[in-house]
């Protein structure tokens, strides 16, 4: 039987260990994915990751309730993504990432595959040069499916700006995609 995120916080809160590893399960992906937007690396993201889990288990008495688990824990993991970025400045200025991505490809040939690969690198490379938000807003909005209301709680900001950061992402990742490809944008 599943229990709720609700049910799983009130057992934890009694002691229950497995539930709050329950709720890891439920949320480790969508937590690594954002704190891959920033920390570029599958090191640095774990990093990230595991200092969510460690903080919104330490702080869960807190959680009230009033908007979903989902929500409180996105703020948590963009908090400790901003965090990290502040200590780990040097890493914005270089030129590292890996093709950890969040896009599933099963290409027939090997020359598709190729293509998709290099193709992948080119968005990944736009969407590190985006600011630490407006990439944030895409990977939850476009990667994670995530609705604008939720992003904005998550973001602590109003629905209207998210919906402009995810504008001028889009028409940035565009331009950038056109430059590098030669004006090859059909997915976008």
């Amino acid at each position: 039987m599943d229990r709720n995120d609700n049910e799983l916080i009130k057992e934890t809160l009694s002691g229950a260990l497995p539930s709050f590893d329950e709720l890891m399960l439920r949320y480790e992906k969508l937590t690594f994915k954002i704190a891959f937007s920033f920390g570029k690396t599958k090191e640095n993201a774990m990093d990230i990751t595991q200092n969510v889990f460690l903080k919104a288990y330490q702080n869960l008495h807190s959680f009230r309730g009033k908007s979903p688990f989902k929500a409180w824990l996105m703020k948590i993991t963009y908090n400790e993504g901003i965090n990290w970025t502040r200590k780990h400045k040097h890493y914005l200025n270089q030129d590292i990432f890996e093709e950890e991505l969040m896009i599933d490809n099963h290409s027939p040939s090997q020359e598709d595959e190729l293509l998709a690969k290099e193709y992948r690198s080119q968005l990944l490379r736009s969407l590190f040069a985006l600011n630490t938000k407006y990439r944030l807003a895409v990977v939850l909005r476009y990667f994670e499916d995530m609705p604008i209301r939720e992003i904005a709680g998550a973001m602590k900001c109003s629905e209207g700006v998210v919906k402009n950061m995810l504008y001028r992402s889009l028409q940035r990742l565009k331009v950038n995609l056109q430059a590098n490809t030669g004006g090859y944008n059909e997915t976008l």
